[in-house]
C-alpha cells in the first residue's frame, strides 16, 4: 500500500526539507506540495474537495511564517482544508478522516482550534536548540524506542501554546513533550501533542533541521500507530465507492478525479527546468540555431607549466595587464585567498557579446555590433531561456595545440575531454578548469527576487546598472594556484581557425616574458616600452562620502526586531549603502563605443588596491561600459558540475573582526555562541530547503566551520547536493536559489517583502545579488556579491561617476544593536579602504 502524502506549504524555507524527512522514510510515502494559498474558499466548497480528502492518507499543515491568529493571509487555504474535514466528518457526510500530522505553524493552528490560546514567548526562539522532556504518554507515542535519550530540537518561533485544559474545556489534547529549558523564565513550552481520538499528531519545533534529533523515529511512529487507522479508512473510501448510499460523495470521488489530478498537476511546487521552458523568442533561437549549422566551432586549448616559485597573484595581475594591451576589456575571476584554487580570465576580440537586461524592461539587449539588438521577453523566465539558448554551444572537436608527438597538434572528442574532466572531480583532484568558455558577470538582488521568488519590486525606484549583466566570452585563460599551470582556450567556427591559434600563440608569448615568469625562471625582465594598468592614477579625484545613518540603521533593527516577535520572520538581514561621488570624468575621448584606457587603468587601481588589504576567494573585476564591479567576496553562493550532477553551497553567517590580539582560539568562542549558531543554521537549514527541490540527495559536508580570512574570521557551512533530478541543471539550480538566503533571512519569501519595506523600497542592485560564471561544458560557479563596490556613471565631460558599497548584517531575536551597528561597519571598511583618496 502506497501511502498518499499532501504537504500543505505556507512559503516556509524549510518545506523541502520535510519532504526528505518524509521521503526517506521506511513507508515511502508518494508526496505532493501544496501551496496554502492555492486552496481558495471556491475551490474548498466545490464537489471537488471530496476528491482530494479521498485521494490522501495523510496531511501535513508544515511551517510558515505569520500567526494562526491571523487567518487572511497568513494562514493561506489552511482553515478552509481544515473546515472541509471536520464538515465530512459529521453528519450525513460522516467518514474516516486523513491522519493529520503539523509542525511549528500547524501545531499551533491544530491546538488552537482545539481551544488553547496562541500568544507571544517572553524571547523568540529562532534557531535555538531545546531539549524535550518527554511526558509518560509521548514515551508510548511519538517518541516510543527512545526511551532515555537526550533529545535535541531546533525551534523556529516566536508564538507558543498555552495549554490549558480548563481554559479549552475539553481534554482532547494530550501532552507528549514539553522544552526543558531553563533560560526561558521558567516558561514551559509545550513542544509536541496530539488528539486523544483522532489521527492528529503536531510538534512545535522543526523535526526536518539539520540539527534535531531522531526526526525520522517519531514519524516512522506516526505511520506506524495509524497503519489500522489508514487501512479502515481506505476500506470506507472503497465502499462508498462501490455502494450507493451516499451518491453524492461517491460522484465527487469518481467524477472528478481527472479535475483534481489538473488542479494539483498545475498548482503543486515544480522546479523549473530551463529545456523545458516554452520559446517564447523562436526566431532568436532559429537565427542561432542556422548559424550554428554553418559550422560547429572547436575548442582550442594550450596548457603551459609555469616554475613553481612563481607568485600566482602577482603573475595573474601582469598577464590581465599585458593581454588587455592587444586584446581589450576583460573580466576576471579570481581565488586571491584559501580556499579558491583557480582563476580565470575572459577574453573577446572588438566588442563583446554582452547581455543585459533591466527590471520591468520587455526585451533583451545583446550588443555584439556597433548598433545593439533587443529580443523580446514576456517575464524574466524568458531571459534565463534566451541565455539557456546563447549557451547551447555544439563543440565538434578539442584540438589541444601543441601538446601531440613533436609537438602538433593533438586532436580528441569533447566527450574524452568531458571524461576527463569528471574523473579528475571524482577522484578528489582538482586538476582541470571548470571555465572552458561562455558566460561571466552577474545577477542582481532584485532578479534573484523576481525571478526565484516571485516578489515584484517597487517600480519607484529604477535600476541604475542591468539586473543581469553578462558576456560571453569566447577567448578565456584558467589559472591553476596550486599546480602552477594555465590553459588557454578559445572556440569559434573552423574559418577562424587561423585567428584563434594566433591568439593563443601570442597569449602563450607574451606568458613567457612577464616580468614574473622571467624572475621566476632567473631571467632578467624585458624593457616594454607600453604603459602598464598597473600604475595608480597620478592624481587623487576629488569627491565626497555619504556614510550611512546609525540612527536610521538602529530604527530599522528594531523594526526588524519586531517583526521577528510577531513570527514574521525568523531572521532579517538588514542592509544599507554607502556612496561615494567622483567628480570628474575618466573619459578621455577617445570615443563612445570602447572603454577609454584611462577608465580601464582607474578601476584596476582600486581592485588592486583592495585585493591587497583583504584578499578573498571569490574575487572578481567586470568593467563594461557604463558600470563597474569590483569585489573581494569570501563567500560562495553555487557552484556545480552538470556532468557529475552535483552542487555546493557555502554560506557565511558570523563575523568576527580579525586584528593582531585576536587570537583563532578567541574568534571560535565569540562565534560558537548561540546567537552566531542560530544565525547560521536557519541559512543552513533554508539552503536545504532550497536545494533539496533540484537534487535527490542533500548533504551538509561542514557545519559552521570557523575559517580565517585576511581582515575578519567567519562562520563557514558546506551544503552539497547530489543526482540531480531528471532535467534539472546547474542554471535552474541558480535560478530557483535566488536571491542568496544569506542576504536575506528566513523564511525567504516573507523576509525579502519585509526587507523592501525597511529598506524604504531601495533597490540594492548588484550588491547581495551574484556574480560568476556559466561554462559551455556543464559548469558553474557563483558567488555573493559582498565586500564590493559597483560604479553607476562617469561616461562624458564632468560627469559624476557614483560608487556604492553594500553593508549589513543578520537580525536575531538575540542581536544586540550596537554589535549589529559595529559588524556592518566592520564589512563596510575592507571595500572602503579603497577610496582612502576620496
Amino acid at each position: 500500500m502506497t501511502i498518499q502524502l499532501l504537504l500543505i506549504d505556507s512559503y516556509d524555507s524549510f518545506t523541502f526539507n520535510l519532504v526528505t524527512l518524509f521521503r526517506d522514510l521506511s513507508v515511502r510515502p508518494e508526496i505532493t506540495v501544496l501551496p496554502s494559498a492555492h486552496l481558495t474558499p471556491a475551490y474548498v466548497s466545490s464537489h471537488l474537495f471530496p476528491a482530494l480528502l479521498a485521494k490522501f492518507d495523510v496531511i501535513v499543515i508544515g511551517p510558515g511564517p505569520g500567526t494562526p491568529l491571523q487567518e487572511d493571509p497568513d494562514m493561506g487555504g489552511i482553515p478552509h482544508l481544515w473546515h472541509a474535514i471536520e464538515k465530512y466528518s459529521t453528519g450525513s457526510y460522516r467518514w474516516v478522516p486523513p491522519v493529520v500530522f503539523g509542525v511549528c505553524l500547524g501545531f499551533q493552528w491544530i491546538l488552537l482550534r482545539n481551544g488553547h490560546p496562541v500568544v507571544r514567548l517572553p524571547s523568540p526562539r529562532h534557531g535555538l536548540i531545546s531539549v524535550l522532556d518527554v511526558t509518560e504518554e509521548g514515551q508510548k507515542d511519538l517518541y516510543a524506542g527512545l526511551d532515555g535519550k537526550e533529545i535535541e530540537c531546533v525551534r523556529y518561533h516566536s508564538l507558543y501554546v498555552q495549554y490549558d485544559i480548563d481554559f479549552a474545556g475539553n481534554h482532547d489534547i494530550v501532552p507528549l513533550a514539553w522544552s526543558r529549558d531553563e533560560n526561558e523564565e521558567g516558561l514551559k513550552v509545550l513542544m509536541a501533542a496530539r488528539h486523544k481520538t483522532l489521527p492528529y499528531w503536531a510538534v512545535q519545533y522543526h523535526p526536518e533541521s539539520v540539527c534535531s534529533q531522531y526526526g525520522a523515529d517519531i514519524l516512522e511512529n506516526v505511520f506506524r500507530m495509524s497503519k489500522e487507522h489508514t487501512i479502515l479508512r481506505r476500506q470506507w473510501i472503497n465502499r462508498v465507492l462501490e455502494q450507493d448510499h451516499i451518491p453524492l460523495l461517491k460522484a465527487s470521488i469518481l467524477e472528478r478525479q481527472d479535475d483534481l489530478e489538473t488542479f494539483l498537476r498545475d498548482r503543486q511546487h515544480r522546479c523549473k527546468v530551463l529545456h523545458k521552458w516554452p520559446h517564447q523568442s523562436a526566431k532568436r533561437l532559429e537565427t542561432r540555431d542556422k548559424q550554428a549549422d554553418i559550422a560547429a566551432p572547436s575548442l582550442f586549448q594550450y596548457i603551459i607549466d609555469l616554475p613553481n616559485n612563481v607568485n600566482v597573484s602577482q603573475f595573474i595581475t601582469e598577464l590581465c595587464e599585458h593581454v588587455f594591451e592587444f586584446s581589450g576589456v576583460f573580466s576576471l575571476l579570481e581565488s586571491a585567498a584559501a580556499p579558491g584554487s583557480w582563476s580565470y580570465m575572459g577574453f573577446n576580440e572588438d566588442i563583446p557579446h554582452r547581455f543585459t537586461y533591466y527590471i520591468p524592461d520587455p526585451f533583451l539587449t545583446e550588443t555584439s555590433t556597433l548598433r545593439p539588438q533587443a529580443w523580446s521577453v514576456n517575464s524574466i523566465d524568458d531571459v534565463w531561456e534566451l541565455l539557456a539558448s546563447v549557451m547551447d554551444v555544439n563543440i565538434s572537436q578539442v584540438i589541444q595545440v601543441g601538446r601531440g608527438p613533436n609537438n602538433t597538434d593533438l586532436r580528441i572528442s569533447l566527450d574524452e575531454l568531458k571524461e576527463t574532466v569528471t574523473n579528475s572531480r571524482e577522484n578528489g583532484y582538482d586538476e582541470w578548469p571548470s571555465f572552458f568558455g561562455g558566460l561571466i558577470g552577474y545577477v542582481s538582488y532584485e532578479a534573484g527576487v523576481v525571478g526565484g521568488l516571485n516578489v515584484r519590486v517597487d517600480q519607484e525606484s529604477p535600476a541604475e546598472v542591468p539586473d543581469i549583466d553578462v558576456t560571453f566570452y569566447t577567448r578565456s585563460i584558467a589559472v591553476n594556484h596550486k599546480t602552477k599551470r594555465v590553459f588557454i582556450h578559445t572556440f569559434e567556427e573552423q574559418n577562424f581557425v587561423t585567428i584563434y591559434r594566433s591568439w593563443i600563440l601570442r597569449v602563450a608569448e607574451c606568458i613567457e616574458l612577464l616580468p614574473e615568469v622571467r624572475r621566476a625562471r632567473g631571467c632578467p625582465p624585458k624593457e616594454r616600452a607600453m604603459a602598464s594598468l598597473a600604475k595608480f592614477r597620478e592624481k587623487k579625484v576629488p569627491g565626497e562620502i555619504q556614510l550611512p545613518d546609525k540612527d536610521e540603521y538602529l530604527c530599522k533593527i528594531d523594526r526588524a526586531k519586531e517583526y521577528l516577535a510577531s513570527g514574521d520572520s525568523y531572521e532579517l538581514c538588514v542592509t544599507d549603502q554607502t556612496v561615494i561621488v567622483e567628480k570628474g570624468s575618466l573619459h578621455d575621448g577617445s570615443g563612445d563605443t570602447n572603454i577609454s584606457f584611462k577608465e580601464m587603468r582607474s578601476d584596476w587601481a582600486f581592485y588592486q588596491q583592495m585585493k591587497a588589504s583583504n584578499p578573498a576567494p571569490y574575487s572578481c573585476f567586470f568593467r563594461s561600459k557604463k558600470s563597474a564591479l569590483i569585489g573581494m567576496s569570501p563567500e560562495r553562493f553555487l557552484r556545480w558540475d552538470n556532468n557529475l550532477g552535483e552542487c555546493e553551497l557555502r554560506p557565511i553567517k558570523g563575523t568576527v573582526k580579525r586584528t593582531s590580539k585576536t587570537t583563532v582560539e578567541e574568534a571560535t568562542a565569540k562565534l560558537k555562541t548561540p546567537k552566531e549558531q542560530a544565525e547560521n543554521l536557519m541559512i543552513v537549514d533554508l539552503i536545504r530547503h532550497d536545494v533539496s527541490q533540484f537534487c535527490e540527495d542533500v548533504e551538509v559536508s561542514q557545519l559552521m566551520g570557523v575559517e580565517t580570512y585576511k581582515t575578519v574570521y567567519q562562520l563557514v557551512s558546506v551544503i552539497r547536493g547530489k543526482n540531480m533530478r531528471p532535467g534539472v541543471t546547474g542554471p535552474d539550480i541558480l535560478r530557483g536559489s535566488l536571491p542568496p538566503g544569506s542576504m536575506t533571512g528566513a523564511p525567504k519569501k516573507r523576509s525579502v517583502e519585509i526587507l523592501q519595506e525597511l529598506e524604504c523600497h531601495r533597490r540594492r542592485g548588484v550588491y547581495s545579488g551574484v556574480s560568476g560564471y556559466w561554462d559551455i561544458l556543464g559548469h558553474g560557479d557563483w558567488s555573493v556579491v559582498i565586500r564590493s563596490a559597483y560604479s553607476v556613471g562617469g561616461q562624458g565631460t564632468d560627469v559624476e561617476r557614483i560608487w556604492r558599497i553594500g553593508a549589513g548584517g543578520a537580525i536575531t531575536a538575540l542581536s544586540d544593536r550596537q554589535e549589529e551597528w559595529d559588524e556592518m561597519n566592520t564589512k563596510l571598511e575592507a571595500a572602503l579602504r579603497i577610496f582612502q583618496d576620496v
